[in-house]
Parts: C-alpha cells; structure tokens; sequence
C-alpha cells in the first residue's frame, strides 16, 4: 500500500495526463468511443484500487472533461483479505475527489475462493450496476503486461486464436455491454512510475504476492524467466503484436462463419452439407456457435469438445452425452440434439402461478404457495434449521410491492443460480449429484423460477440466497411441494 497522496486527485491526475496523452491510449478503444459513445450516458469504470485501475481513472478523469460528472466508479471487495475493507475506502475518497459517483458492494462469504467464483461475483454486481445507471459501457485497466500472462495460460489451456486474441481492447457481450480497456499499449512499469512521479497513491492487493492463483505463478514464476531466457527480444511487446494479430484472424474467420451459418434456429440440427469444402476453422467456430445457441457450452469439456470437432471433420457418426438426458446425434448429414432416454420425463410443460394458488404437478404431487408474515417463530425455525428444503422453502418478497407471477418448470441442464450460504452460483446439475437426487426424479421436480426466468427453489436443495429471508423482511413467500 503506498503513501497517502499529498494533493488532490484532480492535480494529480492533470501530470498523468501528460505522461500518457490521448493518443497513447488504445486505438480501437478511441474509436469505438468516437463512433458507438453516446453522449448521456454514464461511463462505468472498475477500480479495484490498484494501480492499474486508479491509472485508468485518473486519465478518463484528465482526457475526457465532459465525461467527468458521468464517471460511475464500481469496486467490488471480493473479502479475501482482512484489510480488504480500506481498498473500498480509498476507491471512495477518490471517486469523490474527482466528482464521479460511487458504488461498491462485498461478497457475502469471506476467505478463499476460486477465480471463476471471484470474477463471477464481480460481474454480477458490475451488471446490476449497469443496470440501474442504464449504461452499456464499463473500463476495465487491463495493461500490456496482461496479455502475455492471459496468453501463456490460454495456451495451456489449448485455445484457439478466439481464446488467445485476449483481452481485447474492445469486448462486446450477447446482452449488450461493451467492455473497453484502453490501457492495453501501456506497460505496467510505465503507469505506475506515472504515477509515482505524480506523487498518486493506490493500494497494493497483498494477496498478488501468494502463489494461490495461477496468474499470481505464471507473473511471478514464469515470465521473468521467459524475459531473461529472450533476452534482447521484448516479451510484452511481442505478445501484444501477436494478440492483435489473433484478433484480425479471428474477425475475419468469424465473418466467414457467419456468411456460410446463415439464420438457423435454435433448437435445429446443424446441416453438414452447408460447411462441405471449408477449412477446420470454419467448422470449428460453427460448432461452437452452434453449441452455444443450443445451452451446450458449459455441458462439453475441452476433450469432448474436441473428440466431436475430430468426428465433425471425418465425418464419424457417434452419439455423446450432452448433460442429463440430452444426447449429441452425429450422422451422415446433420449434428441433432435429442432427447435421449429421458425424454419422457421432459414432457410437462411449464406452469405460472401467484402467491396463494396451488398447481398440479406431474407424478400426483402439488405445489402449494402463500403469503407469510415473517416474525419471530419463522426465523428462529429457519435459524435451527426446522424448515425441511425437500417439501418447503421460504424466499422474501419486496417491501411495498405485490409477489407477482412465478413459475413451476421442468429442468433444465445449463440451469444455475446461487444456493442460500454459497459463496456463488453453481449448476442445478451439480447440485443434484451432490444430493444423489436421480436422473428421473431431476426431470419431474419443479424448477420455480422467477417472472425472469431465474431458478428460486428446487425441492431438496436450498432457496436462492438473493432472495434470502433477514429479520428486515416483512414478508414471504411459503412454497410447499407435497402429493395431491
């Protein structure tokens, strides 16, 4: 942690500035902003306090004047270190010397935890936040040396150019936001040495010098041997002209998919006739695009993924497990995802409901649900654990507004949410192995979802813990799952 700053923040971001002028910023983040940026709408800028980030603060801050009363400043404290609460202390103090707004939240379990459930927690609340600010855009302060830690662990992974063009100077996602990162040409030792000079202080994250996390080894372990193996050659740099390089590649490879995948439903089986004489990699980016319309991504590891490219391109029928009850169909002419075994099971259709209604479900059992006040007795009983999760579960409803619609649906795989207690979302699939709950009885328990279709309750698992009951909840809503 450095030395608290001895000016104000908007002087000290004004020699920032200097030292890293508009033009240094990244080019196709210049030119997205000129030609997609809207004027009234918010900036949302990720500060985890680091230097990284409060270097990207600093230079939107000094460079784009009129976007000064729109910053929206988001910091996320992942609780994994003690002092962890000050980073969010000092973000606030800045964004408020700067005159941004502020908002930040912290994860609800402390201590360790894996990337994925850490970077998972983070973008939940970054979305929320876009949400309510109604804006599509958010920073990130992604810098060069980023690229080649991010690279060296995709290669181990087996990625392909899609999977090694990361991060991208801009990243757009299915449901509209844009991810900008105009600090990718900047070397890290270049910011922070700016900001040094300036006298700027940031929080230093402790836990960036433990081996717990794989990017913390391949920075600490891997590239600075590589840098002094290569020698005169510039690692960074080279790694960065090779990420842009992977990008142009894939763009174009993409753009190719695209023309030859044409408008094809979900749901439909992918025509092999349509890729005939194309390239392995035209073939690859189909079946993931096809994979991923259909909910498959999650259901495929790498080698399946690859064993189905491998029968896709010597045209070798097989049959593969997509996920409970769902079946991948290879045959002469299409790619098709069946049913299987279980697909009896999936014939119930779904139901809406209200609170204080009771639906019919398959196997002669019901669904009864009602309004609860919520006192004393209900916590203490959900407090001793008296509240059986197999036949019944309490979610809180919103102060001063009706329950609204909710619904009763079978499962289905590639279905997540967060558990009550869990540190974060895991897959309905998972949590049913956990149980030992059986592949027939997963396809007739009711999945009761939310009007946005989002997984609230499955009798024998625990309820969803955003919708947790608190002693500041009025009220709740009762759901019992019992035969007829």
């Amino acid at each position: 942690m450095s030395k608290p700053s001895p000016k104000s923040w908007p002087k000290l971001a004004a020699p920032v500035g200097e030292t890293f002028p508009l033009a240094r910023l990244h080019v196709q983040v210049l030119g997205w902003i000129e030609s997609h940026a809207r004027a009234e709408e918010p900036w949302a800028v990720a500060v985890s306090g680091g230097a990284d980030s409060v270097g990207l603060l600093l230079l939107l801050w000094a460079h784009f004047p009129k976007k000064r009363k729109k910053l929206l400043v988001l910091h996320f404290d992942h609780a994994t270190r003690p002092d962890s609460a000050d980073d969010a202390q000092f973000v606030e103090k800045l964004a408020k010397d700067l005159g941004a707004r502020f908002a930040t939240a912290r994860r609800t379990s402390s201590g360790p935890a894996s990337e994925s459930v850490l970077r998972d927690a983070r973008w939940k609340f970054f979305r929320e936040q876009m949400a309510v600010n109604k804006t599509r855009i958010i920073f990130t302060g992604h810098q060069r040396d980023d690229i080649a830690e991010t690279m060296l662990m995709r290669i181990a992974r087996g990625s392909g150019a899609s999977g090694l063009c990361v991060p991208r100077p801009v990243q757009d996602f299915a449901d509209g936001i844009f991810v900008l990162r105009p600090l990718l040409d900047i070397p890290r030792h270049e910011l922070r040495g700016a900001l040094q000079s300036a006298g700027a202080a940031w929080h230093e994250d402790s836990s960036n010098a433990e081996d717990v996390y794989l990017r913390n080894r391949v920075r600490k372990q891997v590239i600075p041997v590589m840098r002094a193996v290569l020698g005169a050659r510039d690692l960074d740099t080279g790694a960065a002209r090779s990420r842009a390089a992977l990008q142009d590649d894939d763009d174009a490879l993409c753009a190719l998919t695209n023309d030859v995948y044409g408008d094809l439903p979900t749901g439909e089986p992918l025509s092999l006739a349509r890729f005939e004489g194309q390239p392995p990699a035209i073939w690859r980016r189909a079946m993931w695009r096809w994979l991923n319309q259909n909910g498959l991504k999650e259901n495929l590891n790498a080698n399946a993924v690859q064993t189905l490219l491998d029968a896709l391109l010597s045209r070798q029928p097989g049959r593969w497990s997509a996920g409970p009850g769902r079946w991948l169909v290879l045959n002469e002419t299409t790619l098709a995802l069946t049913g299987g075994e279980a697909s009896a099971t999936t014939s119930w259709k779904p139901i809406t409901f209200q609170a204080g209604t009771t639906i019919n479900l398959p196997k002669d059992m019901q669904l009864t649900s009602r309004v609860v006040a919520v006192d004393k007795k209900l916590l203490d009983n959900l407090r001793r654990g008296k509240i059986d999760p197999s036949i019944q579960a309490c979610l809180a409803l919103p102060k001063k507004s009706k329950p609204g619609n909710f619904q009763a649906r079978p499962w289905q795989p590639g279905d997540r949410y967060r558990p009550l207690g869990a540190p974060g979302s895991r897959k309905l699939q998972d949590l049913f192995t956990d149980k030992k709950i059986p592949l027939k009885e997963r396809y007739v328990l009711p999945v009761v979802c939310n009007e946005d279709d989002e997984p609230l309750w499955v009798p024998g698992l625990p309820p969803a813990h955003a919708l947790r009951v608190t002693p500041a909840t009025l009220s709740a809503l009762e759901l019992t799952y019992g035969p007829r």
